[in-house]
């Protein structure tokens, strides 16, 4: 059974062949980024059948280039400028396709960073170690200089202002 997860592949390859046989039939002349366009689809095929990871990167990047028009799949070149950068809407539509398509495994192989409670009791622990380093520093200033740096507005930042705050409530001053 075909995946839909290969349309773009499958479309990429009947690209190809069109275009090599327009090359056999008629006076019609490859260029070289038609050679690098069928190497990378070659190699996407191969890696479609054998690692699926590598191959997500290697037809993604080969669909990036051909976007830019470092490669081409095509015989006729289908091509918008943007400034002086060409680029390809049949290579376009087909990373879209792709992206669709590989939505799955695409957020398998870049998960969305999400804070675990075990993340959350890290950060705390990070947050309460610096309060107390900035404790033991402060500990010698002044009451005006602790309240100074324990006001909403000073530049310090937030562990600073509750270490100062401390120190002034264990000195009731606060």
């Amino acid at each position: 059974m075909i995946k839909k997860e290969i349309f773009p592949l499958l479309i990429c390859i009947l690209l190809l062949l069109y275009s090599i046989g327009i090359t056999l039939l008629t006076d019609y002349i490859l260029n070289y980024k038609h050679y690098i366009g069928l190497v990378l689809i070659g190699v996407s095929t191969i890696l479609y059948f054998k690692n699926k990871k590598l191959f997500v990167y290697v037809f993604g990047l080969t669909l990036i280039l051909g976007i830019i028009s470092i490669i081409d799949i095509y015989y006729w070149s289908i091509a918008f400028n943007i400034g002086p950068i060409n680029f390809n809407p049949i290579f376009l539509a087909l990373l879209i396709t792709f992206l669709v398509l590989n939505k799955k495994q695409l957020n398998e192989m870049f998960p969305e960073k999400k804070l675990t409670e075990q993340d959350l009791t890290d950060k705390n622990l990070e947050t309460k170690k610096l309060i107390e380093v900035y404790q033991r520093k402060f500990q010698s200033k002044p009451e005006s200089e602790l309240k100074r740096i324990a006001d909403e507005n000073s530049g310090y930042v937030n562990e600073a202002k509750n270490a100062a705050q401390r120190i002034l409530k264990t000195k009731n001053v606060l």
